[in-house]
């Protein structure tokens, strides 16, 4: 196959991985479980399917405990099959990666302008109400604060958005502060703008957190550009939050933060707080070792809010922990939460992911945003998770790239 046709390929699945992978689909199905066949033939094809029976040796070792401790069949298998198709696709996903690195730049690039032209046509249709939720997630911010659209273009919520297309928005933002650019204006605004407008302080909070530790971390080794922006928009934010506290003390975001510090963000609370709280009460009453086991959450969810909670109020009809580390330890107790902890400290150490630093901001972004949000088989996470471990411009190498590879 040419390089041509390789590009052809991977651009429609990245299109489809980025902007449609759910679109017109029934809400929890998305394409790349669809196209979980064509994946485990790619890895057959690359004599790497057996990494995929390995790695299915750590989700099959709860199981009997699991069904020992009570399950309801249909869904835990159900469930479980949902897992593998998540497990092949971040396995794939690796793969292909590290296969076709050579492209991901010119990848990248593309997403970012289809992404753009989507945006430009998102705009165009905010002021129609009758269209504009085809772009943009029409759900209020916080509590007490009136509809505020937020930038998602064809993906089911602002967040999962933003999330996904982080890789894409902190490459290029990363390619600007290291002189890369020929048209670095537009191609900041082109990253940061979406990444505003979709309103998602989550990942907006992860990424300016790992950003500020990776940049005093290495202070003396990222370029003066860097460092000069960073010191000028910190003084900038710092200088704006005071003014927009005398001029504008109302302003959605301080009366979405006022509402987190209070407790009254139920999204917050909800990711943060009570994710945790209801996970370790599931496992006290159904298995603290493994947990309970897949699709098993919303079987139990509902009596135990009424009986154990003594909540009576309205419930949703199907009831989830919106955090991927509370449902992990949920789903597969305190072995799936260590495992999965221990393997992502074990590869950032073995892969020296800290001598990269676009691989330590977008591993520690995620490793942050494990704890805030997510699920266990997000395919946006699993794809952060693939890019951090299966590829590295050396573009943003902390240590000479040839040093590295005589000490290796």
């Amino acid at each position: 196959m040419t390089k041509e046709n390789q590009y052809n390929n991977l651009i429609i699945y990245m299109i489809i991985y980025f902007f449609f992978n759910s679109f017109l689909l029934p809400q929890g199905l998305l394409y790349t479980t669809l196209l979980t066949p064509v994946m485990a033939y790619f890895l057959f094809k690359e004599r790497k399917l057996r990494k995929v029976y390995i790695w299915a040796i750590a989700l099959i070792i709860p199981i009997p405990f699991q069904l020992l401790s009570g399950v309801e069949l249909q869904s835990f298998f159900v469930s479980n099959i949902m897992v593998i198709t998540a497990l092949v696709f971040f396995i794939t996903a690796y793969y292909f990666i590290k296969k076709y690195s050579y492209l991901i730049d010119i990848i990248f690039r593309k997403i970012l302008i289809v992404n753009t032209l989507f945006v430009a046509l998102a705009i165009v249709i905010l002021p129609f109400a009758s269209i504009r939720d085809l772009l943009w997630y029409d759900v209020a911010l916080t509590e007490g604060l009136e509809l505020i659209p937020r930038l998602k273009l064809f993906t089911y919520e602002a967040s999962y958005y933003s999330l996904i297309m982080m890789p894409v928005f902190l490459y290029f933002t990363m390619r600007v502060f290291y002189d890369k650019e020929k048209h670095s204006m537009l191609i900041f605004l082109a990253s940061v703008i979406p990444l505003l407008l979709s309103l998602s302080f989550g990942v907006m909070g992860a990424l300016l957190i790992a950003l500020l530790l990776s940049i005093i971390i290495f202070w003396t080794k990222i370029p003066s550009s860097l460092q000069k922006f960073s010191i000028l928009s910190t003084t900038f934010m710092l200088i704006l939050f005071v003014l927009l506290f005398f001029i504008w003390p109302e302003n959605p975001i301080y009366f979405r933060l006022e509402n987190i510090f209070e407790g009254q963000d139920t999204s917050a609370m909800g990711r943060l707080v009570y994710s945790f709280m209801f996970a370790k009460d599931i496992i006290i009453e159904n298995g603290v070792i493994f947990g309970i086991g897949p699709g098993q959450i919303k079987i139990v969810a509902h009596d135990m809010i009424v009986n154990y909670y003594k909540y009576h109020g309205t419930l949703e009809t199907v009831v989830r922990i919106p955090n991927s580390m509370a449902e992990m330890l949920a789903i597969y107790g305190v072995y799936g939460f260590v495992l999965k902890l221990f393997f992502e400290i074990y590869f950032f150490i073995k892969l020296r992911i800290y001598s990269n630093f676009y691989a330590l901001v977008l591993f520690l972004f995620i490793f942050i945003y494990q704890f805030t949000g997510s699920f266990i088989t997000n395919i946006a996470e699993l794809g952060i998770w693939a890019i951090v471990f299966g590829t590295r411009f050396i573009d943003f190498e902390t240590l000479p790239y040839q040093r590295k590879l005589d000490t290796a």
